[in-house]
């Protein structure tokens, strides 16, 4: 009898599981059950692909809808195939169906991983937290004479690229139909409470006066000045000796001789060292040490003084003629000029030492209008808005060629998500605040001068460093895989009623540059850069409130 009912019990089973071979029914991929007609199941399973890719998902921060995104407008991609291979492996022999039938687990899902061309997530990723970062903004403290005034501190929020990316880069038939944004809390180093405290030792230290006494002759040096070269840090309060020194020259006319720094001359395309020159100055770090303490007056002497950049230091540079430079042009009057040639301004005579490395955001810090930056229009998730420091990008652009073709290693660079006719396709790049960046180093045996001169519609970028022989060959292939644009939905306070066009949309490639440096007949490096331009979209303007619309925020350039 035990052996009849086993019998009996495994067709049972075999009736429950049904045909074997192939894939078992309830084996699902993105909610298409695979154990139907291999044609039929292939073909449903690339339709609900296409349609997961194409699909617009919002992207929400802050208690709103800041972006929205098509993985398939950023490069992304399933292989259908692998799909259906995954599901056959991972789907149960024919006995084995019948038990998980008989005991209700007869259903099996399969992921379907989402991929991305080359480059491409990272660029849009990087955009995007170019938009939604808002860097932590430490306590200021602004001197007027000798009144200091707080600004309050603030804390940042930093997207969290590595989540996100991760996130996108799943299971797409996992993703939700909205994704909210991971975000990072990012704490001010100096605090409001700290800065009010050094303000108030700051007000002790001038109560105490600022009489200083050099080979026995006494001067006051003027409180402003004195107020003026206070640093309010998170480290505490700090007197830069380097601020004093112009005051103690005004106070001590007779012995003071000013040393000059040993600098570069450009003639063409060769470099003229002009020599340093040493001089004596009363000890500027003396005094402000001693205006820190307790004493009155603070005592100090005369000292040589040598310049930090002198004239051995400027010639074992090995700066001595032009390696690589570019050019690229602008519209003159436009707001974002001004962004052009502040930035211009920061960026000039910065030296790249041999092994160094040049961080463009660091040279330039963040753009705000107290340091001369204006607001004008950059492009943010494939957007045009207004920004403080929109222009910024095109010293970036043009930078980055003067080092392309100087043979310099381009460590980190983001090119524009859209393409900009004004620009090399495939050799350019953003930058915003806090990031993206470009970060370049100098791999060759000498430093690297950086010089930039602006003219009425231009701006003009040279390296200048010893030869070595070096040659940079490079090719730039055609377009190749054409996108079509997507529409967005993006509010305007100007519209207050249906919808406006605000841009028809274009069409987006990807272009390929490769680039080979030679030092003499020796192969240095030999580098593919791969750029993913998106189609403009096409962008329907509409109220205020509309439900799944765009709101844009404005980031630093």
């Amino acid at each position: 009898m035990i052996g009849i009912a086993s019998v009996l019990v495994v067709i049972v089973i075999l009736f429950i599981a049904g045909g074997g071979g192939g894939t078992a029914p309830g084996t699902t991929v993105a909610g298409v059950d695979m154990g139907g007609d291999e044609g039929q199941v292939r073909a449903a399973l690339k339709a609900r692909a296409d349609a997961l890719l194409r699909r617009q998902i919002p992207l929400r921060a802050g208690g709103g809808t800041v972006a929205s995104v098509r993985l398939a407008d950023i490069g992304g991609a399933v292989d259908v195939n692998a799909a259906i291979r995954a599901a056959q492996d991972a789907s149960p022999g024919r006995i084995m169906r019948g038990i998980q039938a008989l005991t209700g687990q007869s259903s099996t899902t399969i992921a379907l991983p989402v991929t991305f061309r080359k480059g491409a997530l990272t660029a849009w990723v990087a955009d995007l937290g170019a938009q939604i970062d808002r860097p932590e903004e430490s306590a200021g403290v602004s001197v007027r004479g000798t009144t200091f005034t707080v600004s309050p501190s603030r804390d940042g929020r930093l997207l969290d690229r590595t989540a996100l990316t991760a996130r996108l880069s799943g299971d797409v038939a996992a993703l939700p139909a909205t994704i909210a944004l991971p975000l990072r809390t990012a704490r001010p180093t100096l605090t409001t409470e700290a800065a009010q405290r050094q303000v108030t030792q700051a007000g002790d230290i001038l109560r105490r006066g600022t009489t200083v006494v050099v080979d026995a002759v006494p001067a006051t040096l003027p409180p402003a000045d004195v107020a003026a070269a206070m640093r309010f840090t998170s480290a505490g309060l700090q007197i830069a000796a380097a601020d004093l020194r112009r005051p103690l020259i005004t106070a001590y006319p007779t012995g003071s001789v000013i040393p000059n720094p040993a600098r570069f001359d450009i003639r063409g395309a060769r470099v003229i060292l002009v020599p340093s020159r040493s001089g004596r100055l009363v000890d500027a770090r003396r005094v402000g040490d001693g205006l820190m303490g307790e004493d009155r007056p603070v005592e100090s002497a005369f000292i040589d003084a040598t310049p930090v950049f002198t004239t051995e230091k400027a010639r074992a540079l090995g700066i001595t003629e032009e390696v690589g430079s570019a050019t690229t042009s602008y519209t003159p009057g436009e707001a974002r000029v001004t962004n052009i040639l502040r930035a211009s301004a920061l960026l000039n005579g910065t030296i790249i030492p041999a092994g160094g490395t040049l961080s463009l955001n660091k040279v330039l810090g963040r753009r705000t209008e107290d340091r001369g930056f204006v607001a004008a229009p950059m492009l943010a998730d494939g957007l045009h808005v207004d920004a403080i420091g929109g222009g910024v990008s095109q010293v970036a652009t043009t930078l980055f060629n003067a080092a392309f073709f100087a043979g310099l290693a381009l460590d980190q660079h983001t090119p524009h998500q859209l393409y900009i006719d004004r620009y090399p396709e495939g050799r350019e790049a953003t930058v915003s605040w806090p990031a993206p960046d470009l970060v370049i180093t100098n791999n060759w045996d000498a430093a690297a001068l950086v010089r930039v001169w602006n003219g009425t519609d231009s701006i003009s970028v040279a390296v200048y460093s010893t030869s070595f022989d070096r040659r940079v060959e490079t090719e730039t292939s055609a377009r190749y895989a054409p996108t079509k644009p997507a529409e967005r939905r993006v509010t305007d306070p100007e519209v207050t009623k249906g919808e406006v066009l605000g841009r028809e949309g274009g069409q987006g490639f990807s272009v390929r540059v490769t680039r080979r440096v030679f030092k003499g007949a020796e192969l240095v490096s030999d580098a593919t850069f791969e750029t993913v331009y998106l189609a403009p979209p096409k962008v329907i303007l509409v109220p205020e409130g509309t439900p799944g619309a765009e709101t844009l925020y404005s980031p630093d350039g």
